[in-house]
């Protein structure tokens, strides 16, 4: 299968912004993810596809030199997320839907959770590597899609991204 044009696009200019300096790579990847989660219309029907045991991560993009991966998480109802934070950094656009998002801080070996917010589509967030804990959840009676960079190579996607809580 060939990369959507919009992934093709949103992984060139991630893959430009990853060479910058922590705050210019920030910015520019939520401004990548801002204007790829801008239209919700191109995202592949099988990339859509959700899972009724858990929620369903597909694979959009590798980079080819292992700096970051693209994905497509798809939520149904009540599907959430273990509570973990990230060994890597996380961008994460709403493409459409409304997650909760439910933070945490660790105290005394243990999590406390600190807030939630509730986030719809074309919400974006960024996170540095090791930095936040978080909870993402399926609230609504509605599929929820979101688009996950982390920087991380693809095979890697299982074992390096979540530290679990």
């Amino acid at each position: 299968m060939s990369v959507p044009t919009e992934v093709a696009r949103l992984a060139h200019r991630i893959g430009e912004a990853v060479a910058l300096p922590h705050e210019r790579m920030k910015a520019m990847i939520e401004a990548a993810l801002s204007d790829a989660i801008s239209s919700p219309v191109w995202l592949p029907m099988e990339r859509r596809r959700a899972s009724h045991e858990n929620y369903a991560r597909h694979l959009l993009y590798g980079d080819p030199q292992d700096r970051f991966s693209i994905l497509s998480i798809v939520w149904d109802h009540g599907q959430s997320s273990p509570v973990h934070g990230h060994y890597c950094w996380c961008a994460v656009g709403i493409y459409s839907g409304v997650l909760t998002e439910t933070q945490y801080r660790e105290a005394s070996g243990a999590t406390v959770m600190t807030g939630t917010r509730h986030r719809g589509a074309g919400t974006i967030s960024f996170e540095p590597a090791q930095e936040g804990i978080h909870r993402l959840a399926n609230e609504s009676g509605a599929l929820a899609i979101s688009l996950h960079a982390y920087g991380v190579a693809p095979d890697r996607i299982s074992t390096g991204v979540n530290q679990l809580f």
